[in-house]
């Protein structure tokens, strides 16, 4: 997200969606989704108790000790993905894993995103199996930066880095 604002005080509109978790008395219970450009948000997933005390019932597809929340992850995720993306505009996902990709017409309109982006910053889950989306990315030529402990407190500037370098590159 720190990249995201960052971007956007340069200038550049970023679309997509990001995840972030959802702690209730310091204990995480589920994350949300939500659109960068309209901030539209909703569940993506649910600790099961969780989701059922809100109403959600158990039924759904579980990732871990999570239920998806398969309609409103869908609706939010799908929008922010569909919308289309102006001139200059960066793409932007965090994340591409097992609960985003768990719901069919997301992870389609994920890999149609990779497909079609100009520029893009996305986060892959360190466990990355689907071998469509890996195609995508190697396909595409995506750079792929592995997020580890010695880096993660700096790498925003380093992805900020790269994108002024590129555009400065173009112009």
């Amino acid at each position: 997200m720190r990249v995201v604002q960052e971007l956007g005080s340069l200038g550049y509109r970023v679309y997509g969606f990001y995840c972030p978790e959802v702690r209730e008395h310091g204990r995480r219970i589920g994350f949300r989704i939500v659109d960068i450009r309209s901030g539209v948000s909703g569940w993506l997933a649910l600790e099961l108790s969780k989701a059922q005390q809100m109403g959600y019932g158990s039924s759904g597809r579980r990732v871990g000790k999570y239920v998806v929340i398969e309609s409103e992850a869908e609706r939010i995720g799908v929008a922010a993905l569909s919308k289309p993306p102006m001139e200059g505009s960066v793409l932007g996902i965090d994340e591409v894993g097992p609960m985003e990709l768990s719901i069919a017409r997301l992870r389609l309109e994920i890999i149609r995103a990779l497909e079609y982006a100009v520029r893009g910053i996305v986060v892959i889950h360190r466990n990355l199996s689907d071998v469509e989306v890996a195609g995508v990315l190697r396909r595409r030529g995506f750079d792929v930066v592995n997020v580890t402990e010695a880096n993660r407190d700096n790498l925003h500037r380093e992805i900020i880095r790269k994108f002024i370098q590129s555009r400065d590159a173009v112009n």
